[in-house]
């Protein structure tokens, strides 16, 4: 098996790294192009990755094809290219559904939404797959996505909130941490803000692995926490006042999104 990665923006030199970190794959089963050489020349000198000299090679050469273009770009450029009917082509861009994928290409597509944490072999990549992927393409792309994380097989109709709570949610939690550390800081401001962070972090890590090693559902691990007439359950009493609306207004923002940009590509298809 021999996979290619056009584009080598965030999304294709982490899903590089992390291949290339989890031993699934050899170097030399590992190809990839990039419009400007730079970035493949790098990743092939601390990886020994093969660099290809243009997209199309990659397509004569690797048997699994990640398109890791800007969602705007994915069908412009698969027009472009001669792909064989029995090549896999993969696409990781948000808006582009796989009947969109199959008007450029008659064989098998799938669609993954990656994780910036499979770079540490954690997280989940999000994977909807056509019909004409083989039994045989499939077992491959899931051991591809299980070495770097969970794969979870998700319809279309929920793919997009489930990006929420699966690709986005690194930067969203980060940016909760973020906030968290620096309510702690004006409420004591003699509290470094780094040791503030550090704490959060830990603890954040510290609780997904209880969590995960003990089995815990959440309302579990708040039981075990959240003593009656504590502490935390006063601070839980807030959280139930303000998280709802604000997540709800999250997904509903998100959502609108994602039909800005499901109508850009429709629009770009009818031309």
């Amino acid at each position: 098996m021999r996979i290619g990665i056009i584009g080598l923006g965030s999304i294709g030199q982490m899903l590089v790294k992390a291949f290339c970190k989890s031993n699934i794959l050899s170097p030399e089963n590992v190809i990839v192009y990039n419009r400007t050489q730079e970035k493949a020349d790098i990743l092939h000198a601390a990886y020994g990755i093969g660099v290809a000299s243009s997209a199309q090679e990659i397509c004569e050469q690797a048997d699994h094809i990640f398109l890791c273009t800007k969602p705007l770009d994915i069908l412009p450029l698969l027009g472009e290219l001669t792909v064989s009917a029995e090549k896999h082509v993969i696409s990781v861009a948000a808006g582009v559904s796989i009947s969109d994928l199959e008007k450029s290409h008659t064989g098998p597509v799938s669609k993954v939404i990656p994780t910036v944490t499979s770079q540490e072999l954690h997280g989940v990549s999000l994977f909807t797959c056509s019909t004409q992927v083989s039994a045989e393409q499939r077992s491959e792309f899931v051991n591809l996505l299980s070495a770097i994380g969970t794969a979870q097989e998700v319809t279309e109709d929920v793919i997009e909130t489930a990006t929420i709570i699966s690709s986005s949610a690194p930067g969203l939690i980060a940016g909760i941490l973020e906030s968290f550390a620096e309510a702690a800081v004006r409420k004591s401001p003699q509290l470094d803000i780094d040791t503030a962070r550090s704490i959060l972090v830990e603890t954040m890590l510290g609780t997904a692995l209880l969590l995960k090693n003990e089995q815990l559902g959440f309302d579990q691990l708040i039981t075990q926490v959240a003593t009656k007439g504590g502490i935390t359950e006063e601070g839980l009493r807030v959280l139930d006042k303000t998280l709802p609306g604000g997540f709800d207004e999250l997904f509903a923002m998100t959502e609108s999104k994602h039909a800005m940009l499901k109508e850009l590509v429709q629009k770009q298809i009818a031309k």
